[in-house]
């Protein structure tokens, strides 16, 4: 009997060692084959053969992810990208089972990083081991793997400890990109999504004629690193946004509209995130529009990180890949320090010399006409002594480009849920396809209704001890600005009853915090039937009565 066991350990033990051959076989047969298709679209592209590293541009979804490379760095961590979007959204309690399960997961397996999880899916930047964070993409692939199996997990090994994480946070969010398109606004990706092509079939694509090319980043992104077409190709469109709630407004624009009407248009971003709703909302637009139409809306798989892999000597990337990680920034592999100082066109917005980096968080002080408010954006202040001292000292002559130039945002966003009634994305019952969730009927705001909009809402049942910062914070977790407060109190003895009138940054802000009708409050709970539970408080729009001014308190 102990003779049976051990032949049949050693049969098992031949058997694993065959399996194990055979893997390996099976990846060398792949790399060859990569090799040589590399080579060709090489070839194809009139670049030399190392130009190209095809294996870079292929996604992970659908199929294991790639092993660790061989003797890695003890002490090295590797970097992981992705998102992933639900459609139709998570209900509330899946929403916060997906939370429990990815603060669980990343305990686990020693992940750390940050994350938002919005009730529409899932996008993380994560740090942990080689071996880790693939134990973690492959755990969350068997909790969900109808979910999760197509997932592009894109992985950078032998990071240095020093870009690793401390702690991993993960936020619950409305909204995974802030375009404002959360809830009944999100266009479906399952209709309208873009066609996805690889950094290869994306590079020739910019060298035909009748294609725009659209970065749908922020300006600040765009400044340090962006696509440069070839002469006689692609047309590039910068939308100057300042967040990536002006990108609705920006495609909404007539002269917009008239630079893409039927041309081919192509999108990217940093790794394929924000070009997911965004080519969509623009198939939405053109769906719902008869007379605007384009040639087809495209995005490159895997963003912008994915065709610098592809193309490690840049390809048509002209400057550095702004990154919201430690790493700050990714550059083609194989191009020198001295062509990337020569690919610099952004500067230090105090002493003009040309600078790419961005360090130490400073921000633009110029007031915004159509806000009031601080416009923000991040700056680029270079490390001059005199520049840096400025900066910390006299932090309001810090001013980004866009304010430099005057420029303003376009101010009407496109009726998105006028257009998915019109397209049947909103059904009969009041359904929205996308969400799962009921729409009010009277949907998108119909002209009559439209003069009690304003940019002053009014807020009640709140509780006494709220203050303009929990407001604020409150208003800004639903990606709505808020410009000031003005307290309701009683005339006759100054006591305060939990109501207040908040005057917005602009219209679209107030549309969008009053279509959300109750604002839940952040730091504020109560206890009902045993359970801990969020405040919430109540909104309408309060236009002011002619000839009376707003006052207001910050």
């Amino acid at each position: 009997q102990v003779k049976n066991q051990m032949m049949n350990d050693e049969q098992k033990q031949k058997e694993a060692a065959a399996a194990k051959k055979a893997r390996k076989e099976a990846r060398r047969a792949i790399r060859r084959a990569l090799a040589a298709e590399s080579a060709s679209t090489a070839r194809e592209l009139g670049l030399p053969p190392t130009a190209v590293e095809l294996s870079a541009s292929k996604s992970n979804a659908n199929r294991p992810l790639p092993a660790p490379p061989e003797n890695l760095p003890s002490n090295s961590c590797t970097v992981c990208l992705f998102y992933q979007y639900k459609e139709p959204s998570w209900t509330a309690k899946e929403h916060r089972a997906a939370l429990n399960k990815v603060h669980e997961l990343a305990s686990r397996y020693n992940v750390t990083g940050r994350g938002r999880c919005a009730p529409e899916g899932l996008n993380c930047t994560l740090t942990a081991s080689a071996n880790d964070i693939r134990a973690f993409c492959y755990a969350l692939r068997s909790w969900d793997p109808d979910l999760f199996d197509g997932t592009d997990f894109k992985l950078e090994d032998g990071v240095p400890p020093d870009k690793r994480f401390r702690t991993f946070t993960l936020r619950k969010v409305d909204e995974l990109v802030g375009y404002a398109l959360d809830g009944v606004r999100a266009p479906s990706l399952a209709r309208h999504a873009g066609r996805h092509l690889e950094a290869p079939e994306y590079h020739k694509q910019m060298q035909r004629k009748d294609t725009v090319i659209i970065d749908v980043r922020n300006a600040y992104e765009s400044d340090i690193g962006r696509f440069a077409p070839p002469e006689g190709g692609a047309t590039l469109l910068d939308p100057k946004m300042r967040t990536s709630q002006d990108f609705p407004k920006w495609l909404n624009a007539p002269e917009t509209k008239e630079q893409l009407k039927d041309k081919t248009v192509m999108m990217y971003c940093t790794g394929g995130i924000r070009c997911e709703r965004a080519t969509a909302l623009l198939n939405q637009i053109t769906e719902a529009e008869p007379d605007f139409d384009t040639k087809g809306v495209i995005m490159v798989r895997g963003g912008i990180e994915r065709y610098l892999k592809t193309f490690p000597e840049g390809g048509y990337w002209k400057g550095k890949n702004y990154l919201f990680d430690k790493r700050m920034e990714q550059a083609p592999a194989k191009k020198t320090e001295e062509v990337l100082e020569k690919d610099v066109e952004s500067s230090c917005c105090l002493c003009r010399r040309p600078y790419s980096r961005y360090r130490g968080q400073h921000k633009c002080a110029k007031k915004l006409p159509s806000s009031g408010l601080a416009c923000a954006v991040p700056v680029i202040v270079c490390d001059d002594e005199e520049c840096q001292n400025t900066a910390t000292r006299k932090p309001q002559k810090l001013e980004c480009p866009l304010c430099v130039k005057g420029y303003q945002t376009p101010e009407t966003a496109p009726d998105l849920v006028g257009q998915k009634r019109k397209l049947g994305l909103i059904a009969r019952g009041g359904t929205d396809v996308v969400t799962g969730q009921k729409v009010a009927a009277s949907g998108a705001m119909s002209n009559s209704d439209s003069r009690s909009v304003s940019q002053r809402i009014f807020v009640g049942k709140l509780p006494l001890t709220v203050t303009a910062s929990k407001l604020r914070r409150s208003f800004e977790r639903r990606n709505c600005k808020l410009h000031s407060v003005h307290w309701i109190v009683d005339r006759s003895n100054g006591a305060f009853y939990g109501s207040a009138f908040c005057h917005m940054a602009s219209v679209e802000d107030a549309r969008r915090a009053q279509s959300l009708r109750f604002l839940p409050l952040c730091g504020e709970f109560r206890k009902k039937g045993g359970k801990k539970r969020q405040r919430r408080a109540w909104m309408s729009f309060a236009p002011l009565p002619e000839g009376e001014a707003s006052s207001s308190l910050g």
